[in-house]
């Protein structure tokens, strides 16, 4: 019952994430978000290519989606902090086959989450925005690189 209580007293978190929802990366971004002190002080957005469906929307009402999960973080939680977090070999992308090489995939991915980043201060111009990408070693280590401006 107190587990319960704490977490109906307290409605307010600092950050959203935004990740992709690749189950290959799940516990890895679990143990991230834990080690940097954010678990448990996050609000989490899962869709499939993370920024993508932001900057490349398949449907305008896509992006408007994503804009206003930030939106409603910010509105009924307090967020003050995005993180947006892409990865290496994403689906949404067409995998790692869908690039030229390793720099090709990451040029596009960093282009990406600057966009998304653009954007999303654009409407919410308080809010703090980080950028990290997930990589994905060939024997399947996750490690995560926060992208510089």
């Amino acid at each position: 019952m107190a587990h319960k209580e704490k977490h109906t007293l307290r409605h307010h978190c600092t950050s959203l994430v935004l990740h992709c929802m690749d189950f290959r990366f799940g516990p890895d971004i679990k143990a991230m978000l834990e080690a940097r002190g954010h678990l448990g002080d996050v609000d989490i957005v899962s869709v499939a290519g993370a920024v993508k469906p932001l900057v490349h929307p398949t449907h305008p009402a896509e992006a408007e989606f994503m804009l206003r999960q930030i939106e409603i973080s910010q509105r009924l939680h307090g967020t003050s902090h995005v993180i947006l977090l892409a990865h290496e070999d994403c689906g949404a992308y067409g995998g790692r086959k869908a690039f030229a090489n390793e720099s090709a995939e990451r040029h596009t991915h960093e282009a990406d989450l600057r966009a998304a980043r653009d954007l999303i201060m654009a409407r919410l111009p308080s809010m703090r925005v980080r950028l990290m990408l997930a990589r994905l070693s060939a024997d399947g280590e996750v490690s995560f690189e926060e992208i510089a401006d």
